[in-house]
């Protein structure tokens, strides 16, 4: 399949995730043990559906606001990041990354990868804000958020960064006390 590139650099190529790319993205959540693990405690927890139903305009090479986006490290697909625009009394965008495979951590794969988004989408969409919400138990996934300059705050209001999604997404991926509410402003 010939992919559409959003932004690159010498190290990484985000590409524009197609419709098709869905069980892909999916499944690449699961191929290791240690990658899901890292982001669930059951593998229930992240439902085929959460991607399967996700709305149209996420997948695609036509630029957008909300996307899902597939990260190309040495002519490999290695993992995603998607960024969802959000309408709160702070306008931002929420992001999210998986690598496939634990071979990819540690090697700034994923930092590289969330610069150059955050970079991208400040120039494509004047975006001064990003949020981020991890499990409490994914240290990994912390500490490189942190890398990249966000911040762990303890005083996050749902309110202030999701309008039209405050209802499905406010209290984040995991139970109450379990989402880390990181923000980078820029």
């Amino acid at each position: 399949m010939e992919r559409t590139i959003y932004a690159g650099n010498n190290k990484i190529k985000l590409y524009y995730a197609e419709e098709a790319d869905r069980e892909l993205i999916y499944g690449m959540a699961f191929e290791e043990d240690a990658i899901w693990q890292a982001m669930f405690d059951d593998k229930d927890h992240f439902c085929w559906s959460e991607i399967r139903d996700e709305e149209p305009h996420f997948f695609g090479n036509t630029p957008g606001l909300s996307k899902y986006l597939l990260i190309v490290w040495e002519d490999k697909i290695v993992g995603t990041i998607s960024h969802t625009f959000n309408d709160g009394k702070i306008t931002n965008m929420e992001l999210d990354m998986w690598l496939r495979s634990i071979e990819y951590t540690g090697r700034g794969i994923g930092s590289n990868a969330m610069k150059l988004l955050i970079d991208s989408l400040c120039r494509d969409y004047s975006i001064e804000t990003f949020i981020i919400r991890p499990w409490l138990k994914n240290k990994r996934a912390i500490k490189a958020y942190e890398k990249c300059g966000f911040v762990v705050t303890n005083t996050f209001e749902p309110s202030d960064y999701y309008g039209k999604y405050l209802e499905t997404w406010g209290n984040g991926d995991y139970p109450e006390g379990e989402n880390v509410n990181m923000i980078l402003t820029i």
